[in-house]
């Protein structure tokens, strides 16, 4: 038997809190046998590798080290692989696929957090799926999300608990929304500008460049959710001042070319003032940003950070979504005001037209 596996005995025992003393109790050997374990001196009889692995909350495949450590790139990878699937051949075939990588890969933090997120973009991509399948792809993400939150990784802890709490929300369990968001920490310590520093002490700029660039995106990205949160009419009920905050988000989305689609915004706010010629202006550019090309991250500010492939031309918005858009706009109430305008049917038009 080559393999080293005293190290991983030794840190999980010391994970669930046991001594050598207490694992060897339950598992009923002597101490200096599980002490010999820990340092390859020796290995565990083979019968003795299913309770070895149960008493320390794992599974025999972790325990030899059988289970390969997915990086967070590698497990978006993986995940991005099964929403090509998806995509390509249906939900039905992808589902299977999120099942057999979870089996194989139990313990990876990074594994089930992009699952659950491929369970959320499902509601986005299948819109016409039944209801009790929709309920199934919530239920398996909010369970995925949970035991992510359990594993306290780090990388994860902060985000699975955030997303969590916006669940409990959603179903009106407003005391578990309070005591989610209670547990995150007000502040969180941004270590960009020391890895920055360190990158060029090291003659390593580009490191540098993508360091400060990524964080930069996910900084721009959180402003515009600070914004799109400002022009919710129960948080600023004066029209003019959502306004003003609208035009905020225009200029920050046009400045570092994160989507173009702030039309919609817009839109909505004019149909709330009841300034119907603007908010049917508005309908006609949204519908018109809706089908040209997706806008890309500015070169000058993002990359190297991002991988900003300038050269494949994609729509700004899928086809799910476009599909979407025109079901809103054709049953929602407060659309229907706008079909008296020739230019507004036409651009529906041209939407269906698209799909």
């Amino acid at each position: 038997m080559d393999i080293k596996i005293g190290g991983k005995i030794a840190a999980l025992r010391r994970q669930k809190g046991l001594t050598q003393d207490q694992l060897a109790d339950q598992l009923g050997v002597s101490a200096p046998a599980v002490s010999k374990w820990e340092t390859d001196n020796s290995y565990p009889d083979i019968t003795l590798l299913c309770p070895l692995a149960r008493a320390l909350g794992t599974n025999v495949d972790t325990l030899l080290q059988f289970e390969e450590n997915l990086t967070e790139q590698e497990a978006a990878e993986k995940m991005n692989a099964v929403l090509q699937a998806a995509m390509r051949d249906g939900y039905e075939s992808a589902e299977p696929m999120i099942a057999m990588l979870l089996h194989e890969y139990p313990n990876s933090a990074a594994l089930k957090y992009h699952a659950a997120v491929v369970w959320n973009v499902f509601h986005v991509y299948f819109p016409a799926a039944d209801d009790d399948t929709k309920k199934r792809w919530a239920d398996c993400a909010k369970d995925l999300l949970a035991k992510v939150r359990a594993s306290k990784d780090a990388n994860y802890w902060q985000t699975a608990t955030m997303q969590l709490a916006g669940i409990a929300l959603g179903e009106e369990e407003l005391a578990q929304a309070e005591l989610l968001l209670e547990e995150l920490p007000d502040h969180s310590v941004d270590a960009t500008m020391v890895w920055s520093d360190l990158y060029l002490k090291k003659n390593e700029p580009q490191e540098a460049l993508k360091t400060v660039q990524k964080r930069m995106y996910v900084l721009v990205r959180q402003l515009l959710t600070c914004l799109a949160v400002l022009m919710n009419p129960k948080a600023v009920p004066d029209i003019e001042q959502e306004l003003e905050i609208c035009e905020a988000y225009k200029a920050v989305d046009e400045l570092f070319g994160c989507s173009g689609l702030y039309h919609g915004q817009f839109l909505e706010i004019y149909l709330r003032a009841g300034r119907l010629e603007e908010a049917a202006d508005c309908l006609v550019r949204y519908a018109e940003a809706a089908t040209g090309p997706a806008v890309l991250p500015k070169k000058a500010l993002f990359s190297p950070g991002l991988n900003i492939n300038d050269g494949q031309k994609r729509p700004a918005m899928s086809k799910e979504l476009r599909h979407m858009l025109v079901q809103g706009l054709e049953a929602q109430e407060e659309y229907k005001q706008l079909m008296k305008y020739p230019k507004c049917v036409e651009a529906v038009k041209k939407l269906k037209a698209d799909l």
